[in-house]
């Protein structure tokens, strides 16, 4: 009260000017504050794009060819991508990415604060930069316009971006955008793509625990990978489906059940191997007639005078007669080993096994066993076993004189089980490096 005491006026008139500094002193601050941060904005906003770009949003598609009859038999894509609606992403996928990558996506205005301070302080008492707190418009303004590096300059600029995108588009414009640019691994860019690549369907048809897989991937499609690291994409998936049950989007039998289903794979075969010559003409054709760019990123429609039945049955007689020409010459040995180049028979995967396998096809297999009666044998989640009558062209009666653990055999597969489960019935062939062409010509009929 001595401010207000009138025997002492001197303290209180002293009193005002100390208030007065104070407060010319934090204006002063709040002054400069304001004017580094304007200037540290208008700095690293100079170079930045122009979202206004994404009106005229056109990201690199597949171009396809076609045969006579309208069927698939070659792609060729810098991104293997494949544009959709909206509406084409199921609200299963819409939920699931939302609920793992940015639960306030619905509700932000490009930037969640709560979540950037609280990586800020996570990195902090970590003392790395592991947490990246970046929203799906943040993600979306990274994926088209800037670098992956991580560092204060690059995210200032995805934040700015992110605001400037949220301002001019609505919220399922920019998830659709989001779903179409964001690589799943393998080359598949967009959750259309990814469907039908890991799973053989649209994503209209995707099942909850397929959605999570997907959901899953954009954290990182390599160590997620359902093909390369299953049980790191089962793990992910898992937390995907808690985290929609977490939020309420499913209920608790629906969790458990979808938890409970293992990774059911349908690998979309690549359409190039084929007729692989065909295409590679057709190619040449192309990009010579409309250049590189165009033959790979515009998404073109090309349809030749190739029949796919034909072609088939072309490739399944060729791989026949090298095959009976091998049976022929006699076993010659000589397989590889890959524990002789030191990996393990858990690691190991071969390009071969990337394909869908159907009875008559040949491939690559993996022994992992051999003793007197049998030997057994790998290919991706697929399994058979050689017996005597299986390897008797050889010559030999024991499967373990020719084969052992480690050596790559190649086979013929004569069934496929009738479920996703059950052993393959193959028959050991041989591919020392014979090759065969096939010649075919077509008379017109008489008239």
């Amino acid at each position: 009260m001595a401010l207000l005491d009138p025997e002492h006026p001197e303290i209180k008139i002293g009193g005002r000017r100390l208030v007065g500094r104070f407060a010319f002193a934090f204006l002063g601050l709040m002054a400069a504050a304001v004017g580094a941060v304007a200037g540290l904005l208008l700095v690293y906003s100079t170079d930045l794009p122009q979202v206004t770009e994404l009106e005229n949003y056109r990201p690199s598609t597949i171009t396809e060819l076609y045969d006579d009859k309208g069927r698939v038999i070659g792609s060729f894509a810098l991104q293997r991508r494949i544009i959709v609606r909206y509406e084409d992403f199921p609200k299963v996928l819409r939920d699931a990415v939302i609920s793992i990558e940015d639960k306030d996506f619905e509700r932000h205005w490009g930037v969640d604060l709560q979540r950037i301070l609280g990586a800020a302080y996570r990195d902090i008492v970590t003392q790395s930069r592991a947490q990246g707190a970046s929203t799906l418009t943040m993600q979306l303004s990274r994926n088209l316009f800037l670098s992956p590096d991580r560092s204060f300059s690059r995210k200032l600029q995805e934040v700015m971006l992110a605001i400037q995108i949220e301002r001019r588009f609505t919220k399922p414009q920019i998830f659709a955008m989001y779903g179409n640019q964001i690589y799943l691994g393998h080359g598949v860019y967009g959750f259309e793509a990814g469907a039908q690549y890991y799973f053989g369907k649209k994503a209209k048809d995707l099942t909850l625990a397929e959605a999570a897989m997907l959901a899953a991937l954009p954290k990182s499609p390599i160590i997620y990978s359902p093909v390369n690291n299953p049980e790191n994409a089962q793990r992910r998936r898992n937390l995907v489906i808690n985290s929609l049950l977490e939020d309420g989007k499913i209920t608790l039998a629906e969790a458990n059940a979808a938890k409970a289903e293992p990774l059911r794979l349908s690998l979309l075969n690549p359409s190039n191997t084929i007729a692989p010559y065909f295409v590679e003409e057709v190619r040449q054709y192309l990009e010579k007639k409309y250049g590189t760019e165009e033959v790979h990123q515009s998404g073109l429609r090309v349809y030749t005078t190739l029949d796919l039945d034909l072609q088939r049955a072309a490739n399944h007689a060729a791989l026949d007669g090298a095959a009976a020409y091998e049976r022929r010459h006699g076993w010659k040995g000589k397989l590889r080993n890959v524990l002789a180049t030191g990996d393990t028979l858990d690691r190991y995967q071969h390009p071969d096994w990337q394909l869908t396998f159907e009875a008559g096809d040949y491939m690559h297999v993996l022994v992992t066993a051999a003793d007197d009666r049998s030997a057994t044998v790998r290919f991706g989640r697929g399994t058979a076993t050689l017996g005597a009558q299986e390897i008797a062209w050889t010559g030999r009666r024991s499967p373990k004189a020719i084969l052992k653990p480690g050596d790559i055999a190649y086979v013929k597969i004569l069934s496929v089980p009738a479920g996703s489960s059950g052993a393959y019935q193959v028959r050991l062939e041989q591919d020392s490096g014979a090759q065969v062409a096939l010649l075919v010509w077509t008379t017109p009929p008489a008239t």
